[in-house]
C-alpha cells in the first residue's frame, strides 16, 4: 500500500510540474523579445521552416489546426493535434518553381509521464537549393558558386489537461548560405505551443497556437550580428463539420511584422477511402483593398488523399500568384 501511495503522489508531482513548466515557457516567450521585441524589426530569419509542411496541411492552406489528426503535418501547425495509440511514421516531398529539393520525415509514438498518457513526435526537415552563382557589386556573374542548405530537428509532445489538450514543440534550426572563407552556419532555437479545446463534439472545435517563437543563436558570418528573431506568429483556428462528409476549416493568424492572415479550407470525403481538399489564404488588408499590393504567394491549393487500411497517400497542388508557377507535394504515412 505504501508503494502504491508513493507512486500516486509521484504522479501528482509530475502532473503539477508539467503544468508549471508549460505555463513558465508560455510566459517566458510571451514577454521576451522573441516575439514582441522591436529591436530587429523586419529581420526575421529561418522563415523556410514554416514552408515545410505535409500535403494535407498545404491543401487546407494551413487552416486545419483545430481538428485532431494522425497526419504528421498537423502537429507542425499545432502540436496539440498529436493523437493515436500506435507508432506512426510519415514522409513528404515538395518541388516546384519556388521549391527545389525540400522534404520532411516524422516518427511518432506513445509517451507516458506517470499516469499521464502523452504522445511524442520527432520531425526532421531539410531544404537544398542547388547551385547558386555569385555576382559582384556591379551585377556581373563571378566564377564562384554556393550551395545553400538548411535543416531542422523538432520534438513535439502533447498531453491532456482538464478542459484542453496542450502541445509543445522544441526546434533546432541550422542553415548554411555559402562556403566562403568568413561564412559559417547560422543556428536558431524555436518553440511552438498549442491548446486544443476539449469540446467533446466531433462536429466543431477550437484551438489557439503560437508558432516559431524564438531567435537566432549563431551568426551566418564570423563576427556577424546575432540574435535576430524568427518568423513567428500567433493564431486561432476552428473547424465545423457541416455534414457527415464535409468539414470546413478556418484560421486567423498574426505573423510578426506583417498583416494578419485569414485562411479557409475544406475537406470532402468523396468515398470511404478517398478525400478531396481545397484551401486559400489572404492577408486581411488585401481583402479590404486589393490595390495595395499585399497578399500571399500561393493563390490557392487543392489536394487529395487515399486511405488503405493504415496507410495514407496525400498530394497537393498549389498555384502561385502573378505567374510565378506552381508547387507540388506528395506524402506517405502510416501507423503500425
Amino acid at each position: 500500500m505504501a508503494t502504491l501511495y508513493a507512486v500516486s503522489e509521484f504522479s501528482k508531482l509530475i502532473s503539477l510540474f508539467m503544468r508549471i513548466f508549460s505555463l513558465s515557457l508560455l510566459l517566458f516567450f510571451a514577454f521576451s523579445q522573441a516575439y514582441f521585441g522591436k529591436k530587429n524589426e523586419a529581420s526575421a530569419v529561418f522563415g523556410w521552416a514554416m514552408l515545410l509542411q505535409s500535403p494535407r496541411t498545404v491543401a487546407f492552406e494551413g487552416a486545419g489546426s483545430a481538428l485532431p489528426s494522425q497526419d504528421f503535418g498537423a502537429a507542425l501547425m499545432n502540436p496539440a493535434l498529436l493523437q493515436g495509440e500506435d507508432f506512426g511514421a510519415g514522409a513528404a516531398w515538395q518541388s516546384g518553381d519556388l521549391a527545389d529539393m525540400q522534404g520532411i520525415l516524422a516518427f511518432s509514438h506513445p509517451f507516458s509521464m506517470g499516469k499521464i498518457e502523452a504522445r511524442m513526435q520527432h520531425t526532421y526537415g531539410m531544404v537544398y537549393n542547388g547551385e547558386v552563382q555569385h555576382y559582384n557589386e556591379d551585377g556581373d556573374p563571378e566564377d564562384r558558386y554556393s550551395y545553400p542548405a538548411a535543416q531542422y530537428y523538432a520534438i513535439s509532445l502533447a498531453f491532456p489537461l482538464k478542459h484542453f489538450k496542450f502541445g509543445i514543440t522544441g526546434r533546432y534550426l541550422w542553415e548554411r548560405l555559402s562556403k566562403l572563407e568568413d561564412s559559417r552556419a547560422g543556428m536558431g532555437l524555436a518553440m511552438d505551443w498549442g491548446f486544443l479545446w476539449n469540446t467533446g463534439s466531433a462536429r466543431y472545435g477550437l484551438a489557439f497556437m503560437g508558432r516559431h517563437l524564438g531567435r537566432q543563436i549563431t551568426p551566418f558570418v564570423k563576427g556577424g550580428v546575432n540574435g535576430f528573431p524568427l518568423a513567428s506568429e500567433l493564431a486561432a483556428s476552428a473547424f465545423w463539420r457541416s455534414s457527415r462528409d464535409l468539414t470546413w476549416f478556418f484560421e486567423c493568424s498574426a505573423p510578426r511584422y506583417t498583416p494578419a492572415l485569414g485562411k479557409l479550407g475544406l475537406e470532402y470525403r468523396f468515398s470511404e477511402p478517398v478525400y478531396i481538399r481545397a484551401g486559400m489564404q489572404r492577408q486581411f488588408i488585401d481583402i479590404i483593398d486589393s490595390d495595395n499590393g499585399a497578399g500571399y504567394y500561393r493563390l490557392f491549393s487543392v489536394g487529395a488523399g487515399y486511405r488503405l487500411f493504415n496507410i495514407a497517400v496525400d498530394y497537393s497542388y498549389s498555384m502561385l500568384v502573378e505567374g510565378m508557377g506552381s508547387e507540388h507535394r506528395i506524402g506517405l504515412s502510416g501507423v503500425f
